[in-house]
């Protein structure tokens, strides 16, 4: 009588043991070991390329900088995301000292925490192997990379903090719920309570994938729970309260926080900020009316986005189904076989497939939408099957089923918002990681699994080696082609613990901004320094907060950025209103097109805020252009503007006329 498909034969003599317990041995070794090698050799060729000189990124280094400071977030600098992830940097600055190199090294721990979580997840799931494939994929496509000249998409220097801390929260809660699962122990829920915690207080995304995983793996356990005869009730409250402990663990104290430094009903809406967020109608006004917020949730063109998402999906599907099924065919085929000759041919012909859409253009974009419609199919599949298994009390299938479902559900959840606009090279890096893992798991270790208990033989080696070299063959194009990009970024930004790399001016096509970055530091630091002896606020406008954390100079308004999709959401009244109570010292303005948002610059109409720069030039006078003289804010400089006194030579901001 065969064995059972999924378990291996003993070994047959007590002398073929010693060789397969040194092989588990070095194989225990080498595989972290080359996931280490591979985590350094990237850090090393990326070293300080990963960020945006002027864009989001620099606005958490600001962030953390006034936290350190003693700013009360929500109030003397506000944010729309949830406040964890600012509050765990601002302690950061305050402990290790405020600079991007200790931004960067609380990021790099981050980023070994959630590879370890995601090995521990799908290690209690799969094999070796899988993990071995995920965590290269995760560090070479996800936590290191550069696919466009705008940086900020990666975990070291991410867009926005809580991008990453939110999947931190998401891996909590599928670590939790994956060992609860195993040990029945119901502590584990509260580590999953907890996660849940992380993941509320800093981004909406991670949240939903969160709560739905739970509200999952409750239902299913309790459904099990009845078909064994088992108290579902005493079950049910029991798991509750763990995992309303572990949730208020860290909820409770950022609400005393808030409550401490701001009152009982701010510390509500600080505590509760992503759900306030997303509740807020004009948060929802701006999201579906501008159009760069448009077309980054894809409300643009969504039926041509999902036909893009259906087309590029059904391409992979059938790459790996192509692959499946060579491998299949060649199952204990002899060599040279006509069927194991057919299968090696769909196998070569679905990787080459794969190899194509993966390279259809420098961006990879097409990966985004491929990864969306399998991954849903496959966790449909497996939360009906753990659903199944619950209710005919099938013990030896139910686990199994169900941690694929929660996984499975985890990934598909997190690219909700990817459907009608799947991108890949931008906040995919985070929405990503564990969908493409899942894939690799399923195309190595259940794919495989599945096709030998349909033959009911051992696992054939087929199909995970062939579907390796294919991901691996990914990861080397995507690595070499990143690695090229962060070699070209030779152009030195700052100096001590603030420094790093950027493009050089003439080899992007956003020469102005690096260009304003590197005057930023020498010119317009000098301008400041001297033409503004003793000033100690600044406001740049539009977008330059990177100003004002490299100058070490706050700004007396709570608003970091001032293009229209900012202004709406801020309210040009608001605006207006601090600027009168809190006039700055110094005003800075970047010429900053908006060509993206349907607009010219900021300040030429009212969208654009035109009603700011009348009052601004009511009250200011230009005083220097980067270091030099005054001149008008159409040119492509950083002008300096200083309160009007009776007596000043006029340099009115705006020329006579507009």
């Amino acid at each position: 009588m065969s064995s059972p498909p999924n378990d291996l034969p003993n070994p047959a003599a007590p002398s073929s043991r010693m060789p397969a317990k040194w092989h588990g041995m070095a194989l225990a070794v080498l595989e972290p070991l080359s996931v280490a090698v591979f985590f350094i050799y990237l850090l090393r060729g990326s070293w300080l390329r990963w960020s945006d000189p002027l864009i989001d990124f620099p606005r958490d280094l600001y962030l953390a900088w006034r936290l350190s400071e003693g700013d009360l977030l929500y109030q003397k600098v506000a944010n729309w995301y949830g406040p964890l992830a600012n509050l765990v940097q601002g302690a950061g600055f305050r402990i290790f000292g405020v600079g991007l190199d200790t931004m960067v090294w609380m990021n790099i721990v981050l980023t070994i925490v959630s590879l370890l979580l995601l090995r521990a997840i799908f290690g209690a799931l799969g094999n070796r192997l899988s993990v071995w494939l995920g965590s290269l994929v995760f560090l070479g496509v996800f936590a290191f990379n550069n696919f466009s000249d705008i940086a900020n998409y990666n975990f070291m220097t991410p867009y926005v903090a809580q991008s990453t801390y939110s999947l931190l929260g998401l891996l909590l809660v599928l670590w939790g719920l994956l060992r609860h699962l195993k040990s029945g122990t119901p502590v584990w829920l509260g580590v999953a309570g907890f996660g849940f915690a992380v993941a509320y207080l800093d981004k909406p995304e991670a949240t939903l994938a969160a709560a739905g995983v739970i509200l999952f793996y409750f239902l299913a356990q309790t459904v099990n729970a009845v078909r064994q005869q088992q108290s579902a009730a005493s079950w049910l409250r029991r798991g509750l309260v763990w995992l309303a402990g572990g949730f208020l663990a860290l909820w409770a104290p950022v609400l005393g926080y808030f409550w401490v430094r701001g009152g009982f009903v701010f510390s509500l809406g600080a505590a509760n900020r992503v759900l306030v967020t997303m509740l807020d109608p004009v948060f929802r006004e701006v999201a579906l009316n501008d159009p760069i917020m448009r077309y980054y949730m894809g409300m643009d063109h969504p039926w041509g986005n999902f036909l893009v998402e259906l087309k590029s999906g059904a391409l992979l599907t059938a790459a790996c189904g192509t692959m499946a099924l060579g491998a299949w065919l060649g199952n204990r085929r002899a060599v040279f076989s006509p069927l194991w000759g057919l299968g090696m041919i769909a196998v070569i012909a679905s990787a080459v497939l794969g190899g194509w859409l993966g390279m259809q253009n420098a961006e990879w974009r097409d990966i985004g939408p491929a990864l969306v419609l399998p991954v849903i199919l496959t966790t449909c599949a497996a939360a009906g099957w753990s659903l199944r298994a619950a209710r005919c009390g099938n013990q030896s299938v139910f686990p199994r089923a169900l941690g694929l479902a929660v996984v499975g559900g985890a990934a598909s959840l997190m690219l909700v918002r990817m459907i009608l606009r799947p991108m890949f090279s931008h906040y995919g890096f985070f929405m990503m990681p564990l969908a493409a893992w899942f894939c690799i798991h399923m195309m190595t270790v259940e794919a495989p699994r599945f096709a030998a208990h349909l033959r009911e033989v051992r696992v054939n080696w087929l199909l995970p080696v062939s579907f390796s070299l294919w991901v691996l063959f990914a990861v080397n194009e995507t690595v070499r082609h990143d690695l090229e990009i962060f070699a070209m970024k030779t152009y030195k930004i700052g100096e001590g613990r603030d420094h790093f790399y950027t493009f050089l001016p003439e080899q992007s096509e956003d020469g102005s901004v690096f260009r304003m970055t590197g005057l930023m530091m020498d010119k317009i630091e000098y301008a400041y320094r001297h033409k503004t002896p003793g000033a100690k606020s600044l406001v740049v406008f539009p977008e330059g907060i990177a100003v004002n954390y490299h100058l070490r100079v706050p700004s007396p308004l709570a608003e970091m950025e001032f293009n229209p999709a900012a202004l709406a959401y801020a309210g040009q009244e608001h605006i207006l209103r601090e600027l009168q109570d809190n006039p700055p010292e110094v005003v800075g303005f970047f010429p900053r097109e908006f060509s993206e948002f349907g607009l010219k610059y900021f300040g030429s109409d009212d969208a654009s805020g035109r009603s700011i720069m009348l009052w601004l030039n009511a009250h200011y006078n230009l005083t220097a252009v980067g270091g030099k003289t005054p001149s008008s804010i159409t040119g492509h400089v950083l002008d300096l503007a200083v309160p009007k006194k009776e007596g000043d030579k006029p340099y009115p901001i705006l020329p006579a006329g507009q």
